[in-house]
């Protein structure tokens, strides 16, 4: 047991450690083969502006079922198909807890567990801060035994490591760009139909339909929540959205034809498709801040104080008493930030000052 558990922590190490993200997912899945045993491993990044799972990278399987799996099959895999209203992050699942090998079988994704190959499965969706990240999942072959629940609780002790880890990584290679993204899918008849946790905390109760009302029937639109303005985009469907159950769910268990029967294989993905172009799907993305705006205060010799209360003052579109009561000051506090922020600056006014650090022409 003591080894065991240094081998958790030996896993954990190396996945803050390693900079490589090729690296250190062969560091993860080596280290868990060697707590259990499986024939292969997939790691799938996930794009958090449309909750799209992106091309996997690969341990002990074949490459180039990237692309059949994205386009088509994932929309019919029994992971992907679970409801993101009821999805645990960093919470590891079985295959045969999610299907019975019966409803696998009449499955159109019966036809690629075979190129993998696998016959068990045992996946997370990593993540952190609400925000999913990553789908991991290891598998195991046709005749070897599914995975037990000392296997499902060695995973869970790692799924939340590695949604932090990537979370960070991913925050310093973006830092300028990157932003939680709200989600909204409505149904045909414009019902709400899921929110995902960011929109829940931006949007006011009962009024998603007004995000839904700015939407034009092309491109994109703007729409302010308090004090930060978003941009509201309309995405498309894709079979590897996480949001695929929605376009399924009008047909039972998304295996059917559409009338609740078992259709052709072939019928499938038809089905999936013409209920995916009747859902509305919107992101809610902030507004692109001037991060280069941090830079060049930095220039002037403010002191770490002052060019944060100026940033903030220059980025947010917050008055003065709204930036105090943000960052736990009195008003007289950020008032006195800034004015000794304009004098080492020489500007007078929040307007001159950005005339200034934007090399703007203020006549």
């Amino acid at each position: 047991m003591l080894r065991r558990q240094q081998q958790l922590l030996d896993i954990i190490e190396l996945i803050y450690d390693r900079d490589d993200c090729g690296q250190m997912l062969t560091s993860l899945f080596t280290g868990l083969r060697e707590l259990f045993a499986f024939s292969s491993g997939v790691l799938l990044p996930i794009e958090p502006k449309t909750f799209e799972l992106q091309e996997a990278f690969c341990f002990d399987c074949p490459p180039e079922n990237n692309v059949p799996y994205l386009q088509h099959y994932a929309a019919f895999d029994p992971y992907a198909r679970r409801d993101p209203g009821t999805l645990v992050l960093n919470q590891t699942v079985r295959l045969s807890d999610v299907a019975s090998p019966e409803e696998l079988d009449r499955s159109e994704f019966a036809d690629f567990m075979p190129k993998v190959p696998y016959h068990h499965a045992l996946a997370a969706v990593v993540g952190f801060d609400g925000e999913p990240l990553a789908a991991v999942s290891v598998h195991r072959r046709k005749g070897e035994k599914d995975f037990d629940r000392d296997e499902v609780a060695m995973l869970d002790r790692i799924a939340p490591h590695l949604g932090r880890a990537i979370a960070w990584r991913r925050r310093e290679a973006n830092q300028a760009t990157f932003a939680k993204i709200g989600i909204l899918v409505f149904g045909a008849s414009g019902q709400l139909l899921f929110m995902n946790a960011v929109a829940q905390r931006l949007i006011p109760q009962g009024s998603a339909a007004a995000v839904l009302g700015v939407l034009p029937p092309a491109g994109s639109a703007s729409l302010r929540l308090g004090c930060q303005r978003y941009r509201v985009n309309r995405l498309p469907w894709r079979a590897a959205s996480l949001l695929t159950r929605f376009s399924l769910q009008e047909t039972g268990d998304g295996l059917g034809d559409g009338n609740g029967q078992n259709g052709a294989a072939s019928d499938h993905w038809a089905v999936a498709q013409r209920q995916g172009a009747r859902l509305t799907i919107i992101s809610l993305e902030p507004f692109r801040r001037r991060e280069d705006i941090r830079r060049r205060l930095s220039h002037y010799g403010l002191s770490p104080r002052e060019l944060e209360i100026t940033a903030q003052s220059l980025l947010s579109g917050l008055t003065n008493a709204q930036l105090a009561q943000r960052c736990s000051i009195s008003e007289d506090t950020v008032k006195s930030h800034l004015r000794e922020a304009y004098r080492k600056i020489g500007a007078s006014s929040r307007m001159e000052l950005l005339v200034d650090l934007l090399g703007l022409d203020s006549q």
